[in-house]
């Protein structure tokens, strides 16, 4: 998904230089015209005229230039705030594929931890969650108080390990 938001996002910039360098060329071009058509008007109209329409040129020129510098500048300018929010946007949506990541490895953790617990008890000799702690022995109840960490429970006895651990 990530490397097709970006390609987009090339294809758009593409798209807008192309078309500034398109416009710059018709304006260009309409300048050639114009150059040739002022030619035509020299030749014709003697030197007075020749010399008002060089100079009429020249700054027709000028603005051309100007002005296809000025388009080509905004497009690239364009172009660079495209790619710099498409790379904000590529990074954003990086960041939150990486952490949906983070989640679903989580709650796959939690479900593996589950399941390994339910099979582990399925298999495991010693009472269930489901069996009162006075049907424990008390070997049982010593070591889940031990996995609880409950201090003191060497001294306890059966009936003072199951009020620990029902405390727990």
């Amino acid at each position: 998904m990530t490397t097709t938001v970006v390609r987009k996002i090339y294809d758009f910039n593409k798209a807008v230089v192309d078309a500034s360098v398109d416009t710059a060329r018709s304006v260009a071009g309409a300048v050639g015209d114009g150059f040739t058509n002022a030619f035509h008007i020299f030749r014709d109209t003697g030197a007075t005229v020749v010399g008002q329409a060089q100079s009429a040129t020249e700054r027709t020129v000028d603005q051309a230039s100007t002005s296809a510098k000025q388009v080509v500048g905004q497009a690239r300018s364009a172009g660079e705030r495209t790619m710099n929010q498409a790379s904000k946007g590529v990074k954003e949506v990086t960041g939150q594929a990486r952490a949906q990541g983070e989640r679903a490895n989580e709650q796959l953790d939690r479900v593996t931890e589950r399941t390994a617990e339910r099979a582990i008890d399925a298999v495991d000799p010693s009472p269930s969650s489901g069996t009162p702690y006075e049907q424990w022995s008390k070997a049982e109840l010593y070591e889940r108080a031990q996995e609880l960490e409950i201090d003191g429970r060497s001294g306890m006895s059966k009936q003072q390990l199951i009020e620990a651990l029902r405390s727990a």
